[in-house]
């Protein structure tokens, strides 16, 4: 048997393609694909006056490191590049180092390229994204051919590498094409311009003009460029491959399987109003119903925050203990609970935004960033100032404390959010040889500070938060996953089904609640849901699944939502594992159905998905199904009606798959196929 679609796995062509890009470029110290101004030369690779030498090692069975090194002949500025090949994937990955190794400053250094090389190809199409900033047209994925001399230029806003834009990019040729990830939790830039060959794509910091001092080290973004043959559907499915394999933080050894999360806060501002008495009940409660969670979230509020009229707002950062007055044992009680009923505590923290009069800012104010407030700005932003993690002594505070609260209270899942554009505070009062130095210098200590987080606290992963998604490049990504990607649109179905999309695509373990605001009284509370309601279910399912319901009431069907909480758990592995299948275009409309499909083709099974959404006139949808072999029979059931029903591969292929559902409903078919169901 087999399926007649181009495999989502990696093939000889793809690695063929890959190595006839990178082959190019990685094969000499001269080649290599970084370029920047020394003095006002340029330089490009490292050049053979600098003496480079090369060494090669087998780091295990599916990565090869490469590292280049030389140093100018002055003696003052030392590179080094380190590289990395997939044996499993065609994909190369760099990032570039560079060291003041001289008694005295360096030349100066401008315009810092990670990547400046051309890749030929005919017909070039950029597949982009705006990235996240609250608003529903977030999370667009756009299509744009280059004309001749055409160039196309990308650059997030204020420092959060996915404000506005997206580090991800897939350029498509004629019958290849390449998949590009700028890896850096700062300030990037990326264009891409068509030549008579292909196409010529640059990336790195935006802003470098510096000096190094003696003992100072910058870096480039961590570049990975992924070769693939086939067309843009086909790459998605390699990345997702590669991404699960290579890229998922596997915090006990195993990849991040999907969670259930549930919470309480007892209303009020965020988690002000929690305590240890109301979490240990509310956790209890949820144990009761018979939902039994993996993850028990506490959000902001859980420290010190009271302002000086003694009312507590969780936006007073910087003091970072238990509240002593609502969690006088720390929340270990808290978590002990949870890890007795095999659920882990995820605790929220924002440790680089310290507010005016925190603890932070009262006992070290000399690792603190600050700027004039702009005009018109309210009082909090007026009262932030900027943890600096490029100062190591502050770096290593924050570490040395942060895991002590992890330990004392049994944190599983270190939540860490930013609500800062951290570009002004960076550039405030940099001299004119330096600009980009603190950018640098920061990112390097927020990545050293999650590596040592990490390391010290086996089985611990992190989730990674920035006023919703706006710091999730793919080097913040190796250590974190992104659960809470944006501050929008919560209980929205048709937009956040339209973020999923993008999501599927590029960053495949995310959450979603079953929270929906159309069955919210005017005055009704948007944390949590109405009534038990299946649709919010549907419109939820992610490999991540928070549980919206208020379990300080009585009037839920909870039985109905252990039902769905099991369906939800038989599906999120194949939304995780599965290889992705869109069936219908990307929308934002209530007016519309949305499908897609899920294929573990190495277990003949998958499911398919259909939404119809409330304004939706049509009442039935007809889908061809991919990947599915067509000599062989499939066995496709609907947990919530009990139906079962069988197709050959050939018919659900070509003829297609029909769902027929009321508005604002949705089903899940799981298949198998009837050799691999035993049947």
């Amino acid at each position: 048997m087999r399926a007649l679609d181009c495999p989502s796995g990696t093939t000889a062509a793809d690695m063929e393609q890959c190595r006839r890009w990178s082959a190019r470029f990685l094969s000499a110290a001269q080649d290599l694909p970084l370029s920047f101004r020394y003095d006002g030369a340029r330089v490009r690779g490292i050049p053979a006056a600098w003496n480079p030498v090369v060494s090669r090692r087998r780091i295990d069975a599916n990565l090869v490191e490469t590292v280049f090194k030389g140093t100018e002949p002055q003696g003052d500025l030392h590179l080094r590049v380190e590289c990395l090949e997939y044996l499993d994937y065609p994909v190369v990955e760099w990032t570039v180092w560079l060291s003041c190794v001289g008694k005295g400053p360096t030349g100066l250094i401008e315009d810092l390229l990670a990547l400046d090389e051309n890749f030929a190809g005919v017909a070039p199409v950029v597949h982009h994204c705006n990235g996240d900033f609250y608003s529903e047209d977030g999370y667009t994925p756009l299509e744009t051919p280059l004309a001749s001399g055409e160039v196309l230029a990308f650059a997030p806003r204020g420092g959060r590498p996915c404000d506005g834009a997206f580090p991800y990019f897939r350029v498509a040729f004629s019958s290849v094409g390449l998949s590009l990830a700028v890896g850096w939790p700062g300030q990037w830039s990326a264009s891409f311009a068509r030549t008579d060959e292909g196409v010529h794509v640059t990336a790195g910091q935006q802003t470098t003009h510096l000096r190094l001092r003696p003992g100072e080290r910058i870096r480039t973004p961590r570049m990975t460029v992924m070769g693939w043959v086939g067309e843009p559907p086909r790459a998605v499915n390699l990345w997702r491959r590669w991404y699960r394999d290579h890229v998922l933080p596997r915090p006990d050894g195993a990849p991040l399987s999907p969670k259930l999360a549930c919470f309480c806060n007892d209303g009020g501002e965020e988690f002000t109003q929690a305590s240890e008495e109301n979490q240990l009940r509310f956790m209890e409660a949820f144990s009761r119903k018979g939902l039994a969670y993996d993850v028990w979230w506490i959000d902001a509020g859980w420290y010190p925050c009271a302002d000086g009229r003694g009312e507590r707002h969780w936006v007073q950062t910087g003091t970072w203990e238990p509240d002593p007055e609502r969690f006088p044992r720390g929340l270990g009680p808290v978590s002990r609970l949870a890890a007795a009923t095999g659920a882990g505590l995820l605790l929220w923290f924002e440790p680089e935004r310290v507010m005016r009069g925190s603890a932070l800012d009262r006992e070290h104010p000399q690792w603190l960033l600050d700027i004039p407030a702009p005009a018109g700005a309210g009082a909090a932003r007026a009262e932030t100032k900027l943890l600096n993690l490029g100062d190591a002594q502050c770096r290593q505070w924050l570490t040395d404390h942060v895991c002590r609260l992890i330990e004392d209270n049994g944190v599983r899942v270190y939540r860490q959010d930013f609500n800062l554009a951290p570009l002004p505070y960076w550039q405030q009062g940099e001299a004119a040889d330096r600009r980009g130095v603190r950018e640098n210098l920061h990112v390097q200590g927020y990545l050293q500070f999650w590596d040592d987080l990490l390391a010290r606290n086996p089985g611990l992963w992190i989730d990674s938060c920035a006023s919703g998604g706006r710091r999730n490049d793919l080097e913040t990504m190796r250590r974190s996953v992104s659960l809470h990607y944006t501050d929008y649109g919560y209980g929205i179905p048709a937009v956040k089904l339209a973020f999923h999309h993008t999501l599927y695509a590029w960053l495949p373990y995310f959450k979603d609640s079953t929270l929906l605001w159309d069955t919210l009284a005017p005055d009704g509370d948007k944390w949590f849901d109405a009534v038990t309601d299946p649709f919010g279910y549907h419109c939820g399912m992610a490999p991540m699944l928070t549980l919206a319901c208020d379990i300080r009431r009585q009037d839920y069907d909870y039985a109905q939502a252990r039902r769905l909480v099991a369906i939800w758990r038989r599906a999120a592995g194949l939304l995780l594992y599965g290889d992705y299948h869109p069936l219908t275009p990307l929308h934002r409309g209530a007016d519309r159905w949305v499908v897609w499909q899920f294929d573990l083709a190495a277990g003949g099974e998958g499911l398919v998905q259909g939404i119809r959404h409330r304004d939706c006139g049509e009442e039935t949808m007809t889908v061809r199904l991919q990947a599915l072999c067509p000599d062989a029979d499939y066995v496709l059931d609907n947990p919530e009606t009990g139906t079962v029903v069988t197709f050959s591969g050939r018919t659900l292929r070509e003829e297609g798959f029909t769902f027929t559902l009321p508005r604002r409903s949705g089903a899940i078919w799981f298949y198998r196929r009837r050799d691999a169901a035993g049947t």
